[in-house]
């Protein structure tokens, strides 16, 4: 043996023990004692592979008690797929211990007494006893160990299940912004494949992170460094990733830090798509815009339409139509312009908000050239809404557009102000916003247009039959498509206008004397008309006129004077020439109203032109005056039995007669009659009887 070493011990090297020969005896005693109190059960076997040392550890291993096990096989606890493996580690070990390290620590498993294998780490090592070798197998029952492996195994497996069905998107960074894992959501989300941005840091060019207003957003802000610096979890954090194919999406961005752990401290980011609910919040949002826009402009057109029925004038019109749409949000200005036959170019003839000076530095046509190309003289060649939705790009503004956008003016709807055909105007709004003039806001425009046109044609009606003086027009028409000229010249007769009533459909009954022609040929050749719609034989007088009752289709001359707010006095038609004596205010245009009939009618000239006073029958109420009272069915009822003969003696028609044309039951038709002829009398009599009785 090697010196003694201080203290009295000595050491036995090249693998031998070593121990205190004051403490351990010489003989065999405590190296017994040693591996029979060892948990781990050891084993001996020879060469043959039988058993010949088992120390008590081997019965809780393998439930064979140490006795039993000697002089039986090795193979009593070693699985027959293993025993090979065994034999072949015993000869290898036999001929070169060297490779004992391979043998060490080698997780196997070992048949148990009752049949069931268990995990065993087993550690072989050979010797010689007395020129004998043998191989001694230390082996430690590892099942604890192997089922807290295959629990880790399966917590990883889940793990793994849940990363991959999870609908939202995780990845695990390391402290330095590496990116560990990734899920496969996570890559739909983000637009990129997993296995190719595993190991990429975050700055990586898969994809790229915007805020809520498009701007990158810098990674001192990102939740990944917010949650790796407090230690402190952030949450839904809203953003938008451009994806590396352009497509973009918005996502809610949660991070917090994971402290620990065998890979060290680690960041988790949660990424899920809300996508569709920004969009349903957008719609939302702009569905609440449109409501609040449509509260507004159903609040201006409030204002206007009592602006409208207060009216008197066209200019008051004019005037409170612009000054409400230039102080409604988000309009910023308005402007009326007059739309005649006089002149090309369009004439502002009332403004709202500070345009003055804009309206100054353009010049707005009816035609397209030279100055027809923006909405207004669109709007007035289409009579549609036309709109501009941004002067920055609108060629129709190319020369004026500094002028514009030096006034605030970044987009124009114009509105054409037309009733029943009749252009009265158009109406321009500006906004200094682009793209405030949506499809409402046509639509509502469209519907603002065509009241006020309304407005102006009921003021213009109003004021020529209430003005002290008009322009008297004669006109002669020889058109055969005129039912009076048609008339006379078919039949050889002339045709005198006796007067006319509305029909409940709101169309025109009309009221002719012929004089010349068989009454039967006349209905003959009325019925046989294309503008005519009914007509009937009234009366007929002792020298052979008739009187007779025609409903008349399409457009009249009549309905084409009552648009510019004119009324027909007379009408005689002789030899296929028709003659009128038309009333027009002063305020209207007798070459629009003429341009207006030569569109429909050929053969339209004007024989006479004067403006004169209307003339006042003495002391009586004038007819504008005398008729105020009277509901529209009591006058209809009046002036039809007035023009039927009802009240010639002997009476022309019947009360019945009146009653069947007027598509009413007798007793109406006579109720409306005796109120009306009352109210007649209360204004002729200066309202003497006061007493109500409708």
């Amino acid at each position: 043996m090697p010196g003694t070493g201080e203290g009295g011990k000595r050491a036995r090297s090249s693998g031998e023990c070593a121990y205190d020969p004051s403490v351990v005896a010489h003989d065999d005693t405590f190296f017994r004692t040693l591996v029979e109190s060892a948990s781990d059960a050891i084993v001996t076997v020879d060469e043959t592979g039988g058993i010949v040392f088992a120390n008590p550890a081997v019965e809780p291993t393998f439930g064979y008690s140490p006795t039993a096990l000697v002089g039986r096989s090795v193979t009593t606890f070693v699985p027959q797929e293993q025993r090979a493996r065994i034999r072949g580690a015993f000869e290898a070990l036999q001929s070169n211990p060297e490779i004992g390290t391979e043998w060490e620590s080698v997780e196997t498993v070992g048949r148990h007494r009752d049949g069931r294998l268990i995990p065993i780490e087993l550690s072989l090592r050979t010797h010689e006893h007395e020129g004998t070798p043998l191989l001694t197998a230390i082996v430690r029952d590892v099942s604890d160990r192997h089922e807290e492996r295959i629990e880790r195994r399966r917590e990883r497996d889940l793990t793994e299940q849940i990363l991959r069905t999870v609908p939202t998107g995780l990845l695990v960074l390391s402290t330095d912004g590496v990116i560990e894992r990734m899920n496969d959501r996570a890559g739909e989300i983000l637009g990129a494949d997993p296995a190719g941005v595993v190991g990429d840091s975050r700055e990586t060019d898969a994809w790229r992170l915007l805020d809520a207003d498009g701007e990158p957003v810098p990674p001192s802000e990102r939740v990944f460094q917010r949650a790796r610096d407090t230690g402190r979890p952030v949450t839904e954090v809203e953003q938008q990733v451009v994806r590396a194919d352009g497509g973009r999406v918005w996502v809610q961005v949660s991070a917090a830090p994971l402290a620990g752990g065998e890979g060290g401290d680690r960041v988790v980011l949660a990424v899920e798509d809300i996508t569709r609910q920004k969009e349903r919040e957008r719609r939302l949002r702009e569905q609440n815009e449109q409501l609040e826009r449509l509260d507004r402009i159903n609040a201006v057109i409030r204002e206007i339409d009592q602006a409208l029925v207060r009216a008197t004038t066209r200019r008051e019109i004019d005037d409170a139509v612009c000054d409400a749409l230039a102080a409604a949000d988000p309009y910023t200005a308005a402007w009326i312009g007059d739309v005649t036959a006089r002149s090309d170019e369009v004439e502002p003839r009332a403004t709202g908000g500070d345009i003055d000076a804009y309206l100054e530095a353009i010049t707005v046509t009816r035609s397209e050239e030279p100055h027809g190309n923006g909405p207004a003289g669109r709007a007035i060649r289409s009579r549609s809404v036309q709109v501009t939705h941004d002067v920055a790009t609108d060629g129709a503004f190319d020369g004026v557009r500094e002028a514009a956008e030096a006034h605030g003016v970044r987009s124009a709807a114009s509105v054409p102000l037309v009733y029943d055909e009749t252009v009265y105007g158009v109406l321009t709004v500006y906004a200094a916003d682009a793209g405030v003039f949506d499809e409402t806001e046509q639509d509502v425009l469209a519907e603002l247009g065509a009241t006020i046109g309304h407005a102006i044609n009921a003021v213009a009606t109003r004021q020529a039959l209430v003005a002290e003086r008009v322009t008297e027009l004669t006109l002669a028409v020889d058109d055969e498509s005129n039912f009076f000229s048609a008339l006379s010249a078919a039949e050889d007769c002339e045709v005198a206008f006796e007067g006319a009533t509305v029909q409940s459909d709101e169309a025109f009954r009309y009221y002719l004397t012929v004089a010349g022609a068989d009454p039967d040929d006349v209905v003959a050749f009325a019925d046989a008309h294309r503008s005519v719609a009914s007509a009937r034989v009234v009366s007929v007088g002792p020298e052979g006129d008739c009187l007779l009752e025609v409903s008349l289709e399409g457009t009249t001359v009549f309905g084409v004077v009552a648009r510019y707010g004119g009324t027909v006095r007379s009408v005689h038609a002789a030899d296929g020439e028709c003659e009128l004596v038309v009333d027009l205010p002063l305020s209207a245009s007798v070459r629009t109203v003429v341009d207006a009939l030569r569109s429909r009618f050929d053969g339209v000239t004007i024989r006479a032109q004067q403006d004169r006073t209307r003339a006042e029958d003495g002391p009586l109420p004038s007819r504008a005056t005398l008729g105020t009272d009277l509901t529209d069915r009591q006058r209809t009822a009046l002036e039809t039995a007035y023009y039927a003969g009802f009240f010639e003696w002997p009476r022309e028609s019947t009360g019945e007669d009146v009653a069947e044309t007027l598509g009413v039951s007798a007793p109406t038709f006579h109720k409306h009659l005796r109120v009306a002829e009352r109210k007649l009398l209360d204004a002729l009599f200066d309202g003497e009887r006061t007493v109500d009785r409708h």
